[in-house]
């Protein structure tokens, strides 16, 4: 019964959004592609830099790949990166949090389009950034990019300790998580300061917790696409890598990059339509689960 519920109340009404408002599909394209590229790339470069220099692998792929980020290019590649990173900051919670406010008019069958939910969400920009940064730390790519970044600077014996610590910091980031889950939906849609949105955040989380597992197990489940993020983008540098190595005409060395070029960007974009979808989906079922939680503690109050 408790299953049938969770299914209707929340699974269907966000398939159901997806579904009938392709418009807000193609609006949240560019913030989700843009950290596609911006965390994945910083998560292969940790990996490759920790892979070769810390476990001294002699993989000329890899070794070629991390020289081009500490060759010549380095000053276009942080130039590249700090652009990537600033948009990075400013756009995705504009659109994130924009498209809670977009959710909540489209489901109260009020009239909003997707620029103007943007800027329902610009006026409450200050709360929302401070909440991101608080939190930002306690998201998992977060903490694998943390953890990578803490063992280069450290000798390899003591790599367990810092691993046993990660473990620790992740386990406390779940309970952060599950306790924040509505925190966003407090600042955006009851125009709630941070630390107020999160006392009622906690008290909805824990009054609805079986909901709030389930589906924080489900968002858990979904971001298995950053492992195939992370593959895509470790594998076409690795294969434009080995054409150098291996073909020796130029003719069909430029005929191979061009076809993977086109592959990777075809897979970008299809990767990022995906991930666009998905982050509208759980975004949903947070949502959802929000209004049904937020009632339940109006009738004890």
């Amino acid at each position: 019964m408790l299953a049938n519920s969770f299914k209707e109340n929340i699974i269907e009404p966000s398939l159901n959004f997806i579904k009938n408002d392709t418009k807000v599909k193609v609006f949240y394209f560019l913030p989700w592609i843009l950290s596609i590229i911006l965390l994945t790339v910083i998560l292969l470069y940790q990996s490759i830099y920790t892979y070769i220099v810390l476990l001294w692998n002699k993989e000329e792929a890899l070794k070629k790949i991390l020289d081009f980020f500490h060759s010549g290019y380095l000053v276009e590649v942080l130039v590249t990166g700090s652009i990537f990173l600033i948009f990075y900051i400013l756009l995705t919670p504009i659109f994130e949090w924009g498209l809670i406010a977009y959710i909540d008019k489209k489901t109260r069958d009020e009239h909003v389009s997707c620029s103007e939910s943007f800027w329902i969400w610009l006026v409450r920009f200050y709360k929302t950034f401070e909440f991101n940064w608080i939190f930002w730390e306690t998201k998992f790519i977060s903490i694998l990019n943390s953890y990578l970044f803490c063992i280069r600077f450290i000798w390899i014996e003591y790599v367990k300790y810092i691993t046993y610590t990660f473990v620790v910091v992740f386990l406390l980031s779940i309970v952060i998580n599950i306790l924040t889950a509505y925190a966003k939906y407090e600042i955006v849609l009851r125009n709630k300061w941070v630390f107020s949105a999160i006392w009622t955040s906690s008290n909805i989380a824990i009054l609805n917790l079986k909901t709030t597992l389930k589906i924080y197990f489900l968002k858990f489940l979904l971001n298995i696409r950053v492992v195939i993020n992370f593959l895509v983008f470790l594998s076409f540098p690795v294969l434009f890598v080995l054409m150098f190595g291996f073909v020796t005409s130029w003719v069909f060395l430029v005929m191979w990059l061009t076809i993977l070029t086109i592959l990777f960007l075809f897979l970008l974009l299809f990767i990022g339509y995906i991930t666009s979808v998905l982050e509208i989906f759980t975004t949903s079922v947070w949502y959802f689960a929000y209004r049904i939680g937020e009632m339940k503690l109006k009738e004890i109050e």
